[in-house]
């Protein structure tokens, strides 16, 4: 784009700001680095200011610092009031000079000031005191200056401290030499008051040693007249601290299933005596523990009590339940005071148990471009045989990565510029004969610069019964043989000075590779408008010579040092060195750095640093009685030096020397009780190199480390042997496991506790879950480590005046990525076999191609019988068929094989547990677990049951009514013979199945299995139960059992309706009930009624929560003091428990009125915060008078006493100050600014004076209905009630009202306008807005002005709804909802219930209840649909007829009689079916949802195809996504999204570590547009609430949560969705299935509904699905 003629703009630039600038201010310490005092100054930096005023304050440590604000214990105060002068700021010391100093700085330029301070040193002639600097400038503001502690001194205080002792080491700051007949003094910072009890002096190694004092206190030690002072803080010493092993058996279940759980539990505390310094275990026997249970979303289903055993164990054993939300579950075991408190979490899924592991693995070999790797998949039994001749489909990503060869530290090995790197490739295949597949990558083209690649392979395994599972492995790719690292001491280099550059070649293993030839070449970077400019400045080859290493360890090279680079310009560099490998391949690495130069400007006075402690043990790991070397390497030399021995205190404490260019080694001697770790704190002190200047100057130095020193704790490992009777046993076969335990001296150890689990493999590989070994539990070293000293050095504000002249510091330049498109690279199938390859092309990323070995199963021979294999006759699992006896049908398929918590070994230390096998087929992992006291073991192995011959059916998890499917069945033979197999199929009479399928003879080759396919057809709703036999033709043979439940294919749907009868003249009601005769089914449904005496459930969650309330706000303050006006008397009404005292409620509302005096400002408004520590507050001043108004309306009869002067203030705040507030809260929006005016005049009105009513008419005649917020019509129905010069007004908003509202059969709610929703957005501070304030407002609106309006009993129900866990969302809402649920209660439930509720359909009387008193109870009728549909029992079948005796009438009468007259009776009428036509048109009752199905796999879009009528066909094995859209016009509470599955799929739940990666969603996040009420988007990662799920996706309806709804459940039959509260919009979630079984399905209709009211649903249609070959 070009302008059509030149623009010419002036501008003027301002010259910078005048102001001081500290290099730092607050404390500091100097050390006197020169004898001249001229020297001794304190620099600031002036931009633009030529006129400082300097104040120099003559202070004593000791006496001044604790009160002055440098300690930050000050309590003075500094007023504002009256002139700036430094006496405000600076409380201690006195006044030594006070001076302006003129200064010549150019403009804008930062210019160096140095201030002389020695004339104000206490002791000027020693250099050492104490002087605090003042420092104000010409045009500065009231609040800017700069002030400083400046402390000069010639020692230091390094203090370390346990809960018991204090050390304290005095030094020389300048050489580290210690210092000797050092005093100390401690103080209490809280009373100043000197403690007299220490009295200690430094001895000759400078150290002080003396008991613990008081916390929160200051020291400080004197030698003459010098001083340094340091605080030490309490240590923490993390003891006691309670240790547990809590493990459950296999960390996976599903509902219905049971969890067993086993702990142990100890106590590590501090010794007694003189093992106090180590922490020492002990078993709290006894002790009683609280087990609760929870699910996925935080509900507790189970709780119980165990006790801990003699040996501090117990074992729990609990049922999950059938419904229970899936996710994470968790128990935790805690104590009454919780003192002790665990969690021990567990899965619940819904999921088919592998009958099969496989695994990926690559060669070992380095990886290099323009090579190729092997990666191999492996598919085997869990009962032992291989997958041959399963279907493998490898998918291989490359991404871009990092690499840094090990040994190196310090050295960078990659280059900031890294290209993007994304590539894919994909191949299939058929495992071999060994269950093997082979699959080669070539790796080809190099990125530029070239990076490190990693490769992740993902080999998808699906055997003859469509059961899938995932595996991978990942591996880096190099770009070449050799890696070149770099390294600068400083990434800022001053011009002409030489660039302190190391650099080092290593191959990938991280060996160092000499005589190596790299390219050396320096750009400068040049910031351009829009790139960076790169000019080479340097360039030259090095030989990379052998050089030394690391003294301690020959594998870490310290690097070559590369001499004689100097940079004379200023910038920003780029440093890049190169590498070629023997074939030439290209590896390089760089840095950016920065010269100074161009500017000259100063730096001021350096930090001096505490720097790191290198400390080297000569072992990783010691035994008790060796002694450990810790080699002590510091940076800078000669130091003195001081080490310390803790465990949980100190055990010792030694000073040593090092002399210069040395080095110093302390020996430990290692006893049994530091067992199985201790600690060495090792401090160093001494000067660094001088720096260059007008002359040198020694700067201090220290150093720090800490290191572990591990000692073996083998002593208290116990030695566990577990041997099974068999490791290979038949399935259901009795057997058992003999378990010895012997210790560390190998005798036995008896009465030893053991728990024994045995538990299927499979179910173990869903998660990866395994048992801890106790001994690293309770023995672990980071527990014994919990001990951390508290340290303090005087030398933390150590600074030393630097005269050298360093360049400001730039602004890190901004290095632009190179852009582009990266081609994406082609992966080229190969030939079958290994040798062959693909030709790459030149990318600018790394490609690979891949081939396959070609494997082949041999063809089974099959031939379907002419009739059934005669039943089950025959041997056993290794029986003959000629014995006559019957096969063993194998039925319990549970996972736990035994689970026996707490056997004990015998005097031989041996225990032997028997135990029963279930009848899986599969591996057992063998877990023993013992202690005894503070001896711990553990031990695995494993149990294989298997057979000779096995058969595997792979039924679907359930069907639908009317659905065909084909259920393959796995014959493996584990012989070496080929068999002759006859098969068998039964089942009961839900499912049908063809004569001629029922069974097969087979010719099995030897160590081989096949598939058989077994059609059959649903036809009656139940469980199914299905049998398959094998018998062979050598004896060999296997049964076995599937149960699977069949459901109705229909969504059940409901309707109700709901009424009052009260205490008028009306006694009962009729309502006619429709006969639905054939069109649904009769065995499902029925009428339900629900009775109840009151609308109120109970209030006391609500109630609480603002009791409770710990806001130190006059808001809070106020709602609580209306919620016992609004409450105590309804709460008491119905007997509620956990209600405070009347005393203490009184006294909490007088409490309120007597402060209000106090919280009053001058001009009769209130603050948010109580005092007057700011401006009066416009709502929060309307909400004050509000609860006034309650509070006097209620005054007389509860004995409160008003202040009424307040009253009257406040009266005045609205006439002459509201409307000003209202300006200075920024209220100007028209209108939030009229519901402000309303509210107040409401409240003026309700406090007796009607001031602001006609502003309030006004306002409304001038806005009309739709120009003000639902909340300002609430306020003005009130505010116009019962005055006569307003009803036309009143009944306008009412008529407007009717019209806005949102009604179901039981509940309503105020529908926003579009105003409304702006006002939500930016009044939700102003004006504390929501919805349901809205709706509660509007209530107590209704209430007052039309009592008897039908909407108010719905209204009342819906903000009831919308509670979670028994409160609304905050105090506004709390309370002005309990306001409105207050007048209900006093207008249309106050008499107290006396009354029966009776029903009768037709003449059949169903039964009564009586409500005596107020109660929130509900009594609930239900009668069965059969009873509706028939006038007797219903059919044997369960189907009806449209004519016959028995048939009911079309139409019958039910009846609700209210038999007395006091109270109202509450009724619900609902009616629940499930029709018979299978297929479902949509229905929207509330909800409108579509569903949609498509194929997941991008590179097969056919996969799933839509049929003309409408049904879908989809190909075996595919992945499917299935997306559901549901849609709602307003708010809906506890909504439920459920969408029930085709028979045929099984959802891809990403929890269980089988399935592999989801497939990408086309729904990626987008940008979040508002809609009325909440917002609409695209996309928006969606999560599971235990676990989180990402690849579900969702409408996000709103910007600051990722998701509409709270939790998900994916089940077998149906996936769940759940909300508490729904916003109205456009709604989407996404979920990913497979088609895993053959045939024709029925999938029922999505279904959306109110879990509370299920009338309230929608439904998408239902649909029909056939899955093919």
């Amino acid at each position: 784009q070009h302008l059509a003629q030149e623009a010419v703009f002036e501008f003027n630039v301002l010259a910078a700001k005048a102001k001081l600038y500290p290099f730092q201010q607050g404390f500091l310490t100097l050390y006197p680095t020169s004898d001249d005092p001229a020297l001794l100054t304190y620099s600031v930096v002036s931009v633009n200011v030529k006129k400082i005023r300097v104040v120099l304050f003559q202070a004593d440590l000791e006496r001044d610092y604790i009160d002055s604000s440098f300690s930050g214990r000050s309590r003075h105060q500094i007023s504002h009031d009256g002139p700036k002068t430094p006496e405000k700021y600076i409380k201690v010391g006195k006044v030594v000079k006070d001076y302006w100093l003129e200064v010549d700085v150019p403009l804008d330029q930062p210019t160096e000031v140095k201030i002389p301070i020695a004339e104000a040193l206490e002791f000027p002639d020693e250099l050492i005191g104490n002087v605090i600097v003042w420092i104000d400038w010409e045009g500065s503001s009231e609040y800017e200056h700069i002030s400083s502690w400046i402390q000069v001194t010639k020692i230091a205080a390094t203090a370390t401290g346990d809960t018991d002792q204090t050390f304290v080491w005095v030094h020389n700051l300048k050489d580290g030499k210690p210092v000797q007949n050092a005093s100390i003094t401690t103080y209490a910072y809280a009373t100043k008051k000197k403690n007299s009890e220490i009295a200690q002096v430094s001895d000759e190694e400078g150290l002080i040693h003396y008991n613990k004092i008081a916390a929160d206190s200051i020291s400080f030690v004197r030698k003459g007249n010098d001083c340094v002072f340091f605080s030490i803080y309490d240590a923490y010493d993390g003891l006691p601290q309670n240790l547990a092993l809590i493990f459950n058996d296999r960390g996976l279940y599903k509902p219905k299933e049971t969890v067993s759980i086993k702990g142990w539990v100890r106590r590590l505390s501090k010794g007694i005596g003189a093992s106090r310094p180590f922490p020492q275990l002990s078993s709290p026997k006894g002790l009683v523990l609280d087990a609760k249970v929870n699910d996925g979303r935080y509900i507790e289903f189970h709780s119980t009590k165990v006790t801990l055993s003699e040996n501090g164990s117990f074992s729990l054993q609990f049922d999950l339940p059938d419904n229970v939300n899936l996710g994470n579950g968790f128990v935790t075991f805690a104590t009454a005071d919780h003192s002790f408190s665990f969690t021990n979490q567990f899965k619940i899924q819904e999921f088919r148990t592998p009958e099969f592991n496989s695994s990926v693995s690559a060669s070992v070999d380095p990886k290099i471009t323009e090579s190729s790797t092997i990666v191999t998949a492996s598919a085997k039994y869990y009962a032992g045989g291989a997958l041959d001749g399963a279907q493998a489909n490898w998918n291989i990503n490359a991404e871009g990565s990092y690499f840094s060869p090990s040994g190196y530290p310090g050295f960078t090995f990659s280059s900031s510029n890294q290209p993007s790197i994304n590539s894919s490739a994909s191949l299939s295949g058929r495992t071999d004969a060994d269950g093997e597949h082979k699959a080669k990558i070539n790796f080809f083209g190099q990125s530029t610069p070239p990076r490190p690649v990693t490769v992740t392979a993902t080999c998808n395994i699906i055997d003859l019964n469509n059961q899938q599972i995932s595996s991978s492995t990942s591996f880096v790719v190099h770009p070449s043989r050799l890696y070149v690292g770099v390294h600068l001491d400083s990434t800022f280099v001053i011009e002409g000075q030489q660039l302190p550059l190391s650099v080092v070649v290593s191959d990938v293993e991280g060996k160092p590779q000499f005589n190596s030839k790299i390219e050396l070449e320096i750009f400068q970077l040049i910031q351009k408008r829009k790139s960076v400019q790169r000019k080479s400045v340097y360039q030259k080859e090095i030989i990379v010579p052998e050089f030394h290493a690391d003294a301690d360890d020959d594998s870490k090279p310290l690097g070559h040092r590369i001499e004689g680079i100097v940079l004379e310009t200023g910038g920003s560099f780029e440093l890049i060195a190169k590498i070629r490998d023997e074939k030439s391949l290209l590896n390089q690495a760089s840095k950016t750095f920065w010269v100074s130069g161009v500017v000259s400007t100063p730096r001021g006075p350096p930090q001096v640093h505490t720097q790191n402690l290198e400390l080297i043990l000569d072992k990783t790991l010691y035994e008790v009685d060796q002694t450990a070397k810790i080699f002590v390497q510091p940076p800078f030399t000669p130091c003195q030096g001081v080490w310390s021995l803790y465990s949980a205190s100190f055990i010792e404490r030694h000073s040593f020397t090092i002399a210069e260019n040395s080095t110093h080694v302390i020996e430990v001697p290692i006893l049994k009780e530091y067992s199985p770790v201790v600690r060495i704190s090792v401090d160093v002190v001494g000067s660094q190199p001088p720096l260059k200047g007008p002359q040198e100057l020694v700067i201090p130095a220290s150093a720090h480390g800490v290191a572990s020193i591990e000692i073996s704790a083998v002593r208290n490992k116990l030695k566990v042997i577990s041997v099974p009777e068999s490791t290979k046993v038949q399935p259901g076969a009795e057997t058992s496991v003999s378990i010895t335990v012997r210790d560390f001296e190998d005798k036995p150890v008896a009465d030893s506790e053991v728990t024994l689990i045995v538990v299927d493999e499979a179910v173990l590989s869903l998660t990866g879950h395994s048992i801890g070994d106790p001994f690293d539990t309770f023995l672990s070293r980071m527990s014994f480590q919990s001990f951390n000293p508290s340290r303090a050095d005087s030398r933390g504000s150590l600074f030393v005046l630097s005269w050298d002249q360093i360049a400001l510091e730039r602004e890190e330049p901004k290095v632009m990525r190179r852009g582009g498109m990266m081609k994406r690279c082609m992966a080229m199938p190969m030939s079958d076999g290994l040798g062959g390859g693909a030709d790459g092309y030149a990318m600018s990323q790394p490609c690979f191609a891949m081939a396959a070995c070609s494997s082949s199963s041999r063809e089974m021979m099959m031939m379907e019988c002419e009739s059934s294999c005669g039943g089950y006759e025959g041997g056993g699992y290794g029986g003959s068929k000629e014995d006559n006896s019957p096969i063993a049908v194998r039925s319990n398929f549970n996972p736990l094989a035994v689970f026996s918590p707490d056997a004990k070994t015998d005097a031989e230390g041996k225990v032997t547990i028997n135990f029963k096998m279930p009848d899986n087929l599969t591996s057992y992992r063998v877990w023993t677990i013992t202690a005894k006291g503070n001896l711990f073991g553990r031990h695995e192995t494993s149990i294989s049951a298997q057979l000779p011959l096995m058969i595997r059916p792979s039924a679907p998890r359930f069907l639908n009514f009317a659905d065909k499917a084909f259920i393959s069945v796995v014959l493996q033979s584990q012989t070496e013979k080929e068999l002759q197999v006859k098969v068998g199929f039964r089942t009961n009479s839900n499912l049908q199945t063809q004569q001629n399928h029922r069974g097969f003879l087979v010719n099995l080759p030897p160590l081989k299995r096949t598939s058989l396919l077994f059609p059959v057809e649903a036809v009656e709703v139940g469980t199914a139960r299905c049998q398959w036999a094998a018998s062979s033709s050598i004896g060999f043979s296997d049964a076995a059992e599937v149960k699977f439940p069949i459901w109705t294919p229909c969504t059940s749907e409901a309707f109700a309706t709901y009424g009052e009868i009260d205490d008028g003249e009306t006694k009962a009601i009729i309502q006619p009930v429709l006969n639905p005769k054939d069109k649904v089914f009769a065995q499902f449904g029925g009428l339900e009624v629900n009775l109840s005496s009151t609308t109120l459930s109970s209030l006391t969650d609500c109630f609480l929560y603002l009791w409770e309330c710990s806001f130190d706000m006059v808001e809070s303050a106020a709602s609580r003091a209306l919620s016992i006006v609004a409450l105590q008397d309804v709460l008491k009404s119905f007997n509620v428990k956990k209600l405070p005292s009347n005393q203490r409620m009184f006294e909490m509302v007088q409490n309120f009125l007597d402060n209000l005096s106090k919280w009053q400002y001058p001009n009769g408004g209130f603050g948010y915060y109580p005092g007057r520590n700011s401006q009066s507050r416009s709502y929060v001043s309307t909400f004050v008078g509000f609860t006034l108004s309650r509070v006097i309306a209620k005054a007389e009869a509860n004995g409160y006493s008003v202040p009424k002067d307040v009253v009257s203030k406040l009266l005045g705040y609205f006439a002459n100050s509201y409307e000003n507030d209202l300006n200075l809260d920024h209220i100007t929006t028209p209108i939030i600014r009229d519901q402000c005016l309303i509210f107040a005049a409401y409240v003026q009105n309700e406090l007796g004076s009607s001031a602001g009513v006609e502003k309030a008419a006004r306002i409304y005649r001038e806005r009309k209905n739709e120009g003000l917020s639902m909340e300002s019509l609430g306020w003005l129905l009130q505010t116009f009630h019962g005055k006569d010069a307003y009803k036309e007004d009143s009944a306008s908003i009412v008529r407007f009202l009717a019209n806005r509202v949102n009604e179901t059969a039981e509940t309503a709610n105020f529908i926003t306008s579009f105003s409304d929703a702006k006002l939500a957005s930016s009044a939700q501070i102003l004006v504390l807005h929501s919805d349901r304030k809205t709706d509660g407002i509007l209530l107590d609106a209704l209430l007052v002005t039309d009592p008897k309006n039908p909407l108010i009993t719905k209204i009342v129900k819906g903000l009831l709804a919308h509670k979670k866990k028994g409160k609304w969302h905050n105090s506004q809402e709390n309370i002005f909802i309990l306001l409105a649920l207050d007048r209900f209660f006093r207008v249309l439930e106050s008499t107290p219930p006396d009354f029966s509720g009776k029903l009768w359909l037709d003449d059949l009387y169903l039964g009564d209840h009586s409500f005596k008193g107020f109660s929130t109870d509900v009594a609930k009728f239900f009668v069965p649909m059969q009873h509706v549909v028939y006038s007797s029992s219903s059919s044997s079948d369960g189907s009806s007829s449209s004519s016959g005796e028995g048939q009911a009438p079309d139409v019958r009468n039910l009846v609700v009689f209210k038999d007395g007259n006091a109270g109202r009776l509450y009724y619900r009428l609902g009616l629940t079916y499930a029709p018979r036509d299978l297929k479902l048109k949509a229905m929207s009752n509330g909800f409108v949802v579509e569903r949609t199905f498509k194929s997941a796999d991008p590179k097969d879009p056919d996969a799933v195809q839509r049929q003309p009528d409408g049904s879908w066909k989809i190909k075996k094995n595919a992945t499917v996504s299935v997306k559901l859209t549901l849609s709602n016009s307003s708010r809906r509470y506890h909504a439920a999204l459920i969408d029930k599955i085709a028979g045929g799929f099984e959802v891809m739940n990403p929890a269980l570590s089988i399935t592999g990666p989801l497939p990408k969603s086309e729904e990626e996040p987008q940008a979040v547009e508002p809609v009325r009420g909440g917002f609409r988007g695209r996309g928006g990662y969606g999560g599971g609430s235990q676990p989180s799920y990402p690849a579900f996706r969702s409408i996000r309806y709103c910007i600051w949560n990722p998701r509409w709804y709270e939790h998900q459940n994916l089940r077998d039959e149906r996936v769940e969705a759940f909300a508490s509260y729904l916003y109205e919009g456009v709604h989407k979630y996404e979920y990913f299935c497979r088609a895993t079984t053959l045939g024709q399905f029925h999938v029922p209709p999505a279904t959306a509904e109110e879990v509370y009211s299920p009338e309230v649903f929608g439904r998408s249609e239902s649909t029909f699905i056939e899955i093919v070959n």
